[in-house]
């Protein structure tokens, strides 16, 4: 069997290839247990192991699906007596399969050798609650153990990711911030620090070598006025104003506003009419002649030297503190043998490079698979390839060829790079293995859709088929686009799908709807419209409503569910937070913890419920709520709540209440005597259920957790939405993903433009970025098999956005949809 890579369109029988390749393998007299078939949720590998079986029973049953097998070159002497005899030996060995997630198969590896793998003997796997208890005791005992100037940074980090976000939550969002670069603190190599300026510049860094910035500042004065003689009396008053703000920076303070505008537009933008405009006369203007230049250049270097140096000591320190909070979260956690999926990678991932437990735990562990076949690759983290690269080089570089490498995926499909997936892995791991003989084979690319109608295809092809003619207005980097036409396979139609009749469309919806209509609410609206209109649910066609992230979610549900429209929010969610009733029920609560709670007082000053349960005479509410739950417990505290209510006309509500209900119940039957209100908080606050998949409803999901999905009918809306991402935290690993050797946080574009290496990371995560945004785009598009509807925002007339909803105007500007 050789060793190959397929590249896969969405809907075009990526599983059906999977399924075709592993009973490839059986009919060959592969044992099923020396065969790892991964991929990334347990939905997909139960689903990946039900079609081997279903296709198998089928073949030894009916005469057309046996000739469908034998059509393969492979399988063409396999009989319906053959079939049957490869489910006996599959299911003699279900139990040994390894056939599974790519977490399932390295938690089998820690448990089977636990104490080279880094962890306890014993360790088990730990809930969210634990796990966010844990962090929260870690972040906690971080600050308690940290002298104030130490922590000096920390707090400026608390401030830039609470910026855009308001102070609200601000522990959350700080521990959201160490979560976020425990990544790059793992990928960063042991005796790499962060904010090394001779790791970041090798050749030295011309703005850190700038001189001082008071002399700076005077000759950069006296250049204009020896060289424009006719600059008018209030240009030079002008210039001076705002050339004695810059005498105030001060070092690790943030700029002024004023301060910051001038340094942008004046001093590192470049004019189009290669002079600068200080006042609006013709006298005011100040042309950038040779001398200028050099002059406005040493200035801004000048002026940068303290932020870059700011940033670089901001970035040791960062590395310093996320040391410490590692020790600590190790000593709370894995010390105590509670571990989570993450956990187990990162172990793994540092000794997989370890001769020693190559030897020992890895040696053992490839001995029992020969044949490996790994699904969404695109998806692929470093620290997992790390790990699964031990076996694969083994398998790889097989002179018998009695073993082999199978991986397949799409990286037009790549949304996962939030959480550590890496599509770049996809051609790097082809061409490194290929670089001195071809050893993977490209097998012939699948791009013939087995879901979708053709109006949907078209639709598809007009949108994604070329970016070119958008590039250069959208301002889409040169590697993103090149990337991303290297990777695209036009769509067409299979036989199966060449009758399917459908539809595709695009709803640019109004931006003002009136009163005091936001956009969601407008775009709410005309979904509402739609389904009430196709009425998709009651004539047995599934029906999902794509989000690009969670945002909205809950509205448009309670909408749709106020208007008899049955619905189901999808996916792993919190149905103790994500409505108006839990959040009120949790305000109240916390009112009863801390009566100095004034943001949870101040919110339910707009709640009805407050009036209906007595929340505003606060202290008679404490001490009867305080009674009650020592008396009766949580769960009926918040029954006699929820009892109080009008709910009769709200199902979402209801729902949602009982859900609550369940969790309270819950932690009350496992309820520690010390266990207080604050507990349960953090218990109903770290709570994820699974919510089952539903038939007869309409499904809201976010884009990610429609992946592998399909639909019948598919509304996708928000994706000219921008995800609000952290920017309190923008730290870069270079010189590249696979050779970390500095890590330094930005500055701005505007200011990383002006050096050479940090230009270059500033423009791989613009690039990286965009990628990310046109993948979810694509995914969304293409999960229905007979109608899209794709909603966004109407871009005004003369729009300069560089969104979804502009760029689906100016693809479909010559040829409307």
């Amino acid at each position: 069997m050789n060793n190959e890579r397929l590249i896969a369109n969405a809907g075009s029988g990526k599983t059906y290839a999977l399924t075709t390749r592993m009973i490839q393998l059986l009919a060959q007299e592969v044992e099923p247990r020396r065969i790892a078939a991964l991929t990334f949720t347990r939905k997909s590998a139960g689903e990946f192991i039900s079609a081997v079986f279903e296709r198998l029973a089928e073949a030894a049953l009916d005469v057309d699906k046996l000739a469908d097998l034998q059509s393969n070159p492979c399988l063409g002497t396999l009989d319906a007596e053959g079939c049957r005899a490869l489910l006996v030996k599959l299911a003699n060995q279900l139990g040994t399969l390894g056939m599974g997630t790519i977490d399932s198969l390295f938690a089998r590896i820690a448990r089977a050798f636990p104490l080279e793998s880094g962890l306890a003997e014993d360790f088990s796997m730990a809930g969210e609650a634990e796990i966010q208890a844990a962090l929260e005791r870690s972040l906690a005992a971080l600050f308690a153990n940290e002298s104030q100037a130490s922590l000096s940074d920390f707090l400026e980090l608390i401030r830039r990711v609470n910026r855009n976000r308001g102070e609200r939550d601000v522990f959350q969002n700080l521990l959201r911030a160490c979560k976020d670069l425990h990544g790059k603190f793992l990928a960063t190599p042991t005796g790499v620090a962060w904010g090394d300026p001779a790791l970041v510049w090798e050749n030295g860094c011309a703005i850190l070598s700038a001189g001082p910035l008071p002399p700076a500042i005077d000759d950069f004065l006296d250049v204009v006025l020896r060289t424009h003689p006719k600059f008018s009396p209030d240009a030079e008053a002008m210039l001076r104003q705002k050339l004695e703000m810059l005498r105030d920076i001060e070092v690790g303070r943030s700029w002024s506003k004023e301060v910051s505008d001038f340094v942008k537009s004046r001093l590192s933008a470049e004019p189009v009419s290669g002079s600068l405009r200080i006042t609006p006369k013709k006298e005011g203007w100040l042309e950038l002649t040779p001398a200028v230049r050099a002059a406005r250049r040493a200035l801004l270097f000048a002026v940068l030297k303290p932020e870059f140096e700011t940033l670089l000591m901001r970035s040791r320190s960062l590395h310093e503190l996320m040391q410490k909070f590692e020790d600590i979260y190790a000593s709370q956690v894995r010390a105590k043998g509670l571990v989570t999926f993450g956990d187990i990678t990162d172990s793994l991932g540092q000794r997989s490079g370890d001769g020693a437990w190559r030897d020992v735990a890895g040696y053992r562990i490839d001995q029992k698979f020969d044949h490996w076949l790994l699904d969404e690759f695109q998806d692929t983290s470093r620290p997992q390839w790390k790990i699964l690269k031990t076996f694969i080089d083994e398998v790889v570089m097989d002179s018998e060829k009695q073993r082999s490498f199978f991986y397949v995926g799409d990286i037009k499909q790549a949304i996962y790079s939030w959480r550590g997936g890496d599509p770049d892995l996809f051609e790097e791991i082809f061409d490194d293995y290929n670089k001195n003989a071809p050893v993977i084979a490209d097998a012939a690319p699948l791009d013939k859709s087995y879901r979708s109608c053709k109006e949907i295809l078209e639709f598809v092809n007009q949108v994604f088929g070329d970016l070119t003619p958008v590039q250069a207005t959208l301002e889409i980097p040169q590697v993103t686009v090149s990337k991303w036409q290297k990777a695209w396979r036009t769509h067409s139609v299979s036989p199966k799908t060449a009758r399917l009749e459908g539809y595709a469309v695009w709803h640019p919806v109004p931006k003002d709807g009136g009163d005091e209509d936001t956009e969601s609410d407008v775009q709410e609206r005309r979904i509402l419209e739609i389904l009430e209109a196709t009425q998709a649910w009651r004539r047995g066609l599934s029906c999902a409503v794509l989000k690009r992230d969670n945002r909205g979610v809950e509205s448009l549900a309670a909408l749709l569910q106020s208007k008899g429209i049955p619905v189901a929010v999808e996916g792993k969610s919190n149905p103790c937070v994500d409505n108006p009733l839990g959040a009120a029920i949790l305000a109240a609560l916390r009112v009863c913890a801390s009566p100095d709670d004034q943001l949870s007082a101040i919110f339910l000053q707009g709640v009805p419920a407050a009036d209906v349960w007595g929340v505003r005479q606060t202290w008679t509410f404490r001490k009867q709520t305080l009674s009650k739950i020592a008396d009766a417990g949580f769960a009926s505290t918040i029954r006699s709540w929820v009892d109080a209510l009008p709910l009769s006309n709200e199902p979402f509500l209801q729902e949602r209440a009982a859900a609550f209900l369940v969790a309270a119940e819950e932690f009350d039957a496992c309820r520690k005597p010390s266990d207080g209100i604050l507990d349960f908080l953090r218990f109903v606050e770290s709570r994820q259920t699974q919510e089952n998949e539903a038939s007869d409803v309409v499904r809201i999901m976010t884009v990610h957790q429609s992946k592998g999905l399909d639909f019948d009918m598919v509304i996708a809306s928000g994706l000219d939405k921008q995800t609000r991402g952290n920017e309190g935290i923008r730290l870069a690993l270079g010189p590249d993903a696979a050779d970390v050797k500095w890590g330094i946080e930005l500055p701005s574009k505007e200011f990383a433009e002006q050096d050479d290496v940090l230009r270059g990371q500033v423009e791989i995560a613009a690039a990286d970025d965009k990628f990310a945004e046109i993948c979810t785009a694509y995914v969304a598009l293409t999960r229905p098999k007979k109608a899209l509807y794709v909603l966004t925002t109407e871009s005004g007339e003369g729009s300069k956005s560089k969104n979804f909803s502009r760029f689906l105007s100016l693809q479909f500007a010559n040829t409307p949809p």
